[in-house]
C-alpha cells in the first residue's frame, strides 16, 4: 500500500507580530460624547492600564462594566457605552460579551465599522497565535478552543480552517465541513487558505455521497485556480467514483504529461493515481518523482508497492533491493525483493532473502524520517520484537543523507525490545545544518 493520502490537505502555521488593541483616543473618532455613567466608566478602564493601579485589571473591568448598565438603562441609545462595554468584555476575556456589544455598535453607529473590525482583527491575532503555539505543543484541544474563540471575535479563514482541521482529524466531519465552508464564506486573499478549505471541504462532501456537490465545488474552484494539481487530481478522483472516467483519465493524463511538476506534486500525482488502481500510470508518477529525491524513503517503498501492483518485476528488483540495504530491518521490503526474484526465475536468490528476513529477531514498523522546525529532524517508528528476549538491549546506527547521499548527521538509537510479538515506538532527534534528502540505519553491532 502507499503512504499517505490526499483528503486532508494540512495547513501552513503563521504567528502573526501582536499590535496591541486601538487607542481609546481612535474609538473616541467613533464613540465620541456619553454621560455621567460612561465617564465613569472611562475613568475605570483608564485606571486599568495604569501601572500603580492598586485595584486588578479584572476590577477595574467589572466596574466598568456596572456603571454602563446603568448607562444602558438611562440611554440605550448611547453609543459610547457600547464601545467601552466591548471594551471591558474583552478585558475580562469574555469573547461573547464583547461580540454582542461590538455588534450592537455597528448596528448602531455605521460609522464605527472599521474601527470595530479593526479591534476585532487585533484581538484575533492575540487568540489566532495563542492557538498556533498550543498546536505547536501538542495540545489540540486546548488550541481548538482558542481557534473557535478567534472565530467568534473574527471571521478569518486561518483560524477557521485550524479548527476544522482539527476537528476533520478527530473525525468529526460535519463540524469540519461546517467551518471550512464559513472559511470559504470569510474569503481570504490567501490563495492556500483558499485551497485548504475547498479540497477539504470537497472530500469531506464525497465521503457523506454528496458527490455532486463535491464536483460542482471542485470545477468552481478549479476554474480559478487551473494550475492546482492536488485540486486537480482530487476532482479526477471524484469523477472516476462517479463513473465518468474519461474525464477523469484525460486529467491524469493531462498531468502525467507536464514537465513542471515537483517533487511533491509528482508524489501526491502518484498517490491519487494509485487510490484510483490506476497503478501503470501510478508508477510513472512515482519513478518522476524518485528521479528527483532517490533517497526519500517514502517515495521508494510507493514505488517499489505500485511496480508490485503492475508486476514489473525487472524494475522492482533494484529498488527493492535499495530498500533492504538502507532499511534492514523492514521485513516488507525482504517480501518485495524476494517475489522480484521469484518472479524472475531465480529461486535462490528469493530463498536467501526470505532466510534474512527469518532471522531478524525484531523489526521496524513505520520507521520515518520527519523534519521538526529549521535543521531538526526527527526519525521515528516502531520497534517489533519477532524473537528476542524481552528486555534485550539492540543500539542501531541512524544517520542523515544529503543528495550526494553523504552522511551529515548520525545518532545511535538505543532500544529495549518489548514483548514478544509487541511493538514500542522509538524515535530519536537529530540536528544538522546541511540540507537532508533521506536517512538510513545500519543492523545493530
Amino acid at each position: 500500500m502507499t503512504r499517505k493520502y490526499l483528503n486532508h490537505v494540512t495547513i501552513t502555521a503563521t504567528v502573526f507580530s501582536f499590535l496591541g488593541l486601538p487607542a481609546i483616543g481612535l474609538a473616541q473618532e467613533c464613540g465620541e460624547g456619553g454621560n455621567r455613567h460612561t465617564r465613569a466608566a472611562d475613568i475605570e478602564l483608564s485606571w486599568s492600564k495604569r501601572r500603580d493601579d492598586p485595584q486588578t485589571k479584572q476590577e477595574r473591568y467589572a466596574r466598568a462594566l456596572e456603571k454602563l448598565e446603568v448607562a444602558f438603562a438611562e440611554s440605550p441609545d448611547e453609543s459610547r457605552a457600547y464601545l467601552l462595554a466591548g471594551e471591558a468584555y474583552l478585558g475580562l476575556r469574555d469573547y461573547a460579551g464583547a461580540d454582542s456589544m461590538l455588534t450592537k455598535l455597528v448596528s448602531m453607529n455605521g460609522a464605527c465599522e472599521e474601527m470595530v473590525q479593526e479591534i476585532r482583527f487585533q484581538t484575533w491575532v492575540g487568540l489566532y497565535n495563542s492557538g498556533i503555539n498550543k498546536l505547536s505543543a501538542g495540545a489540540q484541544d486546548e488550541a481548538l478552543a482558542s481557534f473557535e474563540t478567534a472565530s467568534l471575535i473574527y471571521e478569518d479563514a486561518r483560524s477557521l480552517n485550524n479548527a476544522a482541521s482539527i476537528y476533520q482529524n478527530q473525525g468529526e466531519n460535519t463540524r469540519a465541513a461546517d467551518l471550512y465552508q464559513r472559511a470559504l464564506d470569510a474569503g481570504s486573499d490567501d490563495a492556500d487558505m483558499v485551497r485548504v478549505a475547498t479540497i477539504n471541504l470537497a472530500e469531506l462532501l464525497r465521503a457523506e455521497g454528496r458527490t455532486e456537490e463535491s464536483l460542482a465545488l471542485y470545477s468552481s474552484y478549479l476554474a480559478d485556480h487551473p494550475e492546482d494539481v492536488i485540486g486537480r487530481l482530487n476532482y479526477a478522483i471524484s469523477l472516476l467514483n462517479q463513473q465518468r472516467s474519461e474525464e477523469a483519465q484525460a486529467i491524469f493524463g493531462e498531468l502525467l504529461g507536464r514537465e513542471d511538476l515537483t517533487f511533491r506534486q509528482w508524489t501526491q500525482v502518484g498517490i491519487g493515481l494509485y487510490r484510483a488502481n490506476n497503478f501503470t500510470e501510478a508508477a510513472t508518477a512515482f519513478g518522476k518523482a524518485h528521479e528527483m529525491r532517490p533517497l526519500s524513503k517514502e517515495v521508494t517503498e510507493n514505488l517499489a508497492n505500485t511496480l508490485y501492483q503492475v508486476s514489473d518485476f525487472e524494475g522492482l528488483s533494484p529498488i527493492a533491493k535499495s530498500l533492504t540495504d538502507m532499511y534492514p530491518y523492514e521485513s516488507r521490503n525482504y517480501n518485495l525483493l524476494a517475489n522480484a526474484h521469484r518472479e524472475l526465475g531465480d529461486p535462490e536468490a528469493a530463498l536467501a532473502v526470505l532466510q534474512r528476513r527469518d532471522g531478524l529477531s525484531f523489526e521496524f514498523l513505520s520507521a520515518q524520517l520527519v523534519a521538526q522546525g529549521e535543521n531538526v529532524y526527527v526519525v521515528e517508528g516502531q520497534v517489533m520484537n519477532r524473537s528476542a528476549e524481552a528486555g534485550t538491549q539492540v543500539s542501531v546506527l541512524i544517520e542523515l543523507l544529503d543528495e550526494s547521499g553523504e552522511v551529515v548527521a548520525s545518532e545511535t538509537l538505543l532500544l529495549e525490545l518489548p514483548d514478544a510479538d509487541e511493538a514500542s515506538a522509538f524515535q530519536v532527534q537529530l540536528e544538522v545544518e546541511n540540507e537532508v534528502a533521506g536517512f538510513k540505519y545500519a543492523m545493530a553491532q
